[in-house]
Parts: structure tokens; C-alpha cells; sequence
């Protein structure tokens, strides 16, 4: 009904309660983060995934659907764009510093991930996919760093179809975000194999994210 609530909306379009969405989310920002933070929350949301791989869509929907984030994100006027060329340069110092063989710039909408710099060209020249297919996706859900040595390994991301295909073995994403602090998508840099991502490799990406931020928001840098 029009006069419904938005959390009776919410509810009755996916049959979680208020304490089952926050559970969801505790879940997530636990596993994002990785172990020895909240591991409890973390095998809890393991758990729900093995019985319903789907577990957290509706968590992440309502996320990338926010009125206040999808309004930062259409400001910059990037989202139906070419490439950026200042981005793409940013993709680049970015893989040259961590010494990984790619690194991109993503902005994401409550549909879609699209690529607006990256550091070489992938020979599909794919540009947008389904937010359901982007690794980012995390990133900007839990609005923190999503750091992984072996994505086989990791409980989000062992059945990825990225992580599946090969092409992704390890992956450093930091959230990039608006002046009001609404992540709208993210500078990630991967590799086919597992790596051990040092502290400074980590800073360099934050630091980096932030010029992303700077240059998509049009900030002095």
C-alpha cells in the first residue's frame, strides 16, 4: 500500500524482519572484514549461504538502491560516459605501485558496475556487467576494504563465477566515496593467483581511492 512504511515495505517484499536484515549485514561487514573480528556472524551468514546462495540479495538490493547514494552516484554524470582517460591513469599508478597485473575504477548503481578507468583493456572490452557479477558489490555494501589473498578460499567469493573462470585469484577493493560518505562503487586491483597483500600495498589503495574520489567528484586535488 502507499501508506506502508518503508520497513513494512521491505518486509513484505522479501519476508525478512528487521533483526534477520541486520543479521545479514552483520554477516557481511564480519566476512568483508575477515577472521578474528566477529566470527560468529561471520559462519552464521556461512551458514545461511550454504542453504540459499541467493541469502543475501536482498540485503545488498536494498544497499545499492539508496535514494542518497544513487543521487551521489548520478551527480558525477559518469554513468553513461566513455572511459575516463584521468581514471584510467589512476588505474594505472595504482597497479604499477601494488606491482599487480590490474587495477580498475567501478562506479555502481542498483543494476549494474561500470568500468569508467582501468589499466589495460581486457580483450572483450567489457566496460558494464551486473552488479550480481561485481566483486565490488561487496566493497560498497559494507563500506570498508574487502582485502582477499585466495578468492578460493574466501566464503563470498569461492563460488563467484570470476573467482571460478580463473580470472580472479586475489582482489584488494576500497570503497570510493562521496562528499556525504556514500560509497558509490570502488578501485580494486586483482590477480589470477593468491597473493599476500602487505599493509603497504593496502595504504597505497586507499590513498589512491581517494584521488579516484577527488577526480570523479571534480575536488582540488
Amino acid at each position: 500500500m502507499g501508506d506502508a512504511t518503508p520497513s513494512n515495505g521491505w518486509q513484505a517484499a522479501t519476508g525478512l524482519s528487521d533483526a534477520e536484515k541486520r543479521e545479514l549485514k552483520e554477516g557481511l561487514i564480519a566476512a568483508v572484514v575477515g577472521v578474528g573480528v566477529d566470527d560468529a556472524a561471520s559462519q552464521l551468514l556461512i551458514q545461511r549461504l550454504s542453504t540459499n546462495p541467493d541469502a543475501l540479495e536482498p540485503v545488498i538490493q536494498l544497499s545499492l538502491s539508496d535514494p542518497a547514494r544513487l543521487a551521489a552516484l548520478h551527480s558525477t554524470g559518469l554513468l553513461d560516459t566513455p572511459e575516463s582517460g584521468a581514471l584510467d591513469t589512476v588505474a594505472l599508478l595504482t597497479a604499477e605501485a601494488l606491482a599487480t597485473p590490474f587495477a580498475a575504477v567501478s562506479l555502481l548503481d542498483d543494476s549494474r558496475e561500470l568500468i569508467i578507468g582501468r589499466n589495460v583493456v581486457h580483450a572483450d572490452g567489457e566496460r558494464v556487467r551486473p552488479a550480481k557479477l561485481s566483486i565490488g558489490t561487496f566493497t560498497v555494501v559494507s563500506g570498508i576494504p574487502f582485502i582477499v589473498e585466495d578468492a578460493t578460499a574466501h566464503p563470498l567469493l569461492a563460488n563467484h563465477p570470476l573467482v571460478l573462470s580463473g580470472e580472479v585469484g586475489a582482489y584488494a577493493g576500497v570503497p570510493i566515496f562521496s562528499d556525504d560518505d556514500d560509497a558509490v562503487g570502488s578501485l580494486f586491483s586483482w590477480d589470477t593467483r593468491p597473493l599476500n597483500w602487505s599493509g603497504g600495498q593496502i595504504l597505497v589503495l586507499q590513498d589512491m581511492a581517494d584521488l579516484a574520489s577527488a577526480k570523479i567528484f571534480r575536488r582540488p586535488i
